[in-house]
């Protein structure tokens, strides 16, 4: 694909930066890029590519979160009810010392978090913006992915 093939259609162009711009809102927009590709793959071969682009990277990131959250679920009930359970007994005095690594790990993996999202956020809009001025994006990891099943189709 060509940088002079995607600045032809106007329209292409907007359709495209949309599904980009529909990581802003998680599941709808996965949804949106979801209905694009499926009715305009065989309209327009850069709908074809960014909509799944952007459908790939928005369900992993997407399936990342929920990993993330169900890590962070897991690691309460490792770490904060066994000091639950400790502070009950007389080993309170236990607790404070056991406590600080847990809180160490989480508020670690909350700044961890929230920088991902950042990137998230940033690789998403740079995306849109470079779609719709009618140059070429391709994600890290994900572009290559999403030219393979392209082209095979």
């Amino acid at each position: 694909m060509t940088e002079e093939t995607l600045a032809n259609d106007s329209e292409d162009r907007l359709v495209a930066a949309l599904c980009h711009l529909g990581a802003f809102a998680p599941f709808f927009g996965m949804l949106m890029a979801l209905i694009i590709w499926l009715t305009q793959k065989a309209r327009s071969p850069l709908l074809r590519f960014q909509a799944l682009q952007a459908l790939l990277f928005q369900g992993v990131a997407l399936a990342l979160y929920y990993l993330v959250s169900f890590g962070l679920a897991g690691a309460y009930f490792v770490f904060v009810l066994p000091l639950i359970a400790l502070s009950e007994t007389g080993w309170g005095d236990r607790v404070p010392f056991l406590l600080v690594p847990f809180l160490l790990l989480f508020f670690g993996m909350i700044l961890l978090v929230i920088a991902a999202a950042f990137v998230y956020d940033l690789l998403a809009a740079v995306a849109a913006v470079r779609t719709l001025r009618g140059k070429e994006y391709r994600y890290p990891l994900i572009g290559k992915l999403a030219e393979s099943l392209t082209i095979r189709r």
